[in-house]
């Protein structure tokens, strides 16, 4: 009875590391945007059978990363300016709320944890380290947010920040000083959360993100696949 009770859990644990070794290969823009994910290639690959991969898509499906078209099968999402402006807005909408929420709540331990993060995305940035800070810049935000004890807007962010991670990483990839520029923005949101300055607070933050979505659409609309036109092509 217990051996095949232990059957879902590996299975489960195969589609989600089938789930993050495609989302970070469509993150990294190896895998581009409209370009088609065969399930037969993909199970070859990696030496699975299909129904994992599939599970793995609608995992990624939910993340907004693939979507399924009718006549290609799983397609790579677009992505677009009008995107992320809609992506940014869902986060000023969720993160003031979860912020002022969680200050009021955190301890400091808490403040500690957001400190440490803090601190350790500097160091990836200084090392060089793109990846790395871009994951620890999310965590510095979730550990900001999770005293307020919101599951399901903490879970709605997660794949917001799906969504968002692929666009920064292509400004970082443009713009050298964007670490360097968050870092000091995310020192002044850390002292207002930590003074539970709430009308500071919440200012700092929506700057933060506007600053980040404006230089971020600055950056695209200067690529040609962004521009107005590209989509008609």
């Amino acid at each position: 009875m217990s051996s095949h009770l232990s059957d879902p859990i590996e299975k489960t644990s195969i589609v989600d590391r089938l789930s993050d070794k495609l989302r970070q290969r469509i993150l990294r823009n190896e895998i581009k945007a409209g370009e088609a994910l065969r399930q037969e290639a993909l199970a070859e690959a990696y030496g699975v059978s299909r129904m994992p991969i599939r599970e793995a898509f609608r995992q990624l499906e939910a993340e907004g990363l693939v979507v399924f078209n009718p006549h290609r099968g799983v397609v790579v999402s677009e992505m677009s300016v009008d995107e992320v402006e809609e992506l940014f807005d869902l986060r000023l909408l969720l993160e003031t709320d979860l912020i002022l929420r969680a200050s009021q709540l955190a301890t400091e331990l808490d403040h500690a944890r957001a400190r440490d993060i803090l601190v350790r995305s500097q160091k990836a940035y200084e090392d060089g380290d793109v990846e790395h800070w871009g994951e620890l810049n999310w965590a510095f935000h979730a550990a900001l947010y999770a005293p307020a004890k919101r599951a399901k807007s903490l879970q709605l962010l997660d794949g917001l920040n799906s969504n968002i991670d692929r666009y920064v990483r292509l400004q970082l990839s443009l713009e050298d000083s964007a670490p360097s520029r968050a870092h000091d923005d995310h020192s002044k949101v850390m002292d207002a959360y930590i003074a539970r300055d709430g009308a500071r607070l919440a200012a700092e933050l929506e700057a933060h993100i506007r600053h980040a979505r404006d230089k971020l659409l600055e950056h695209l609309r200067q690529r040609p696949e962004f521009a107005p036109d590209a989509a008609a092509d």
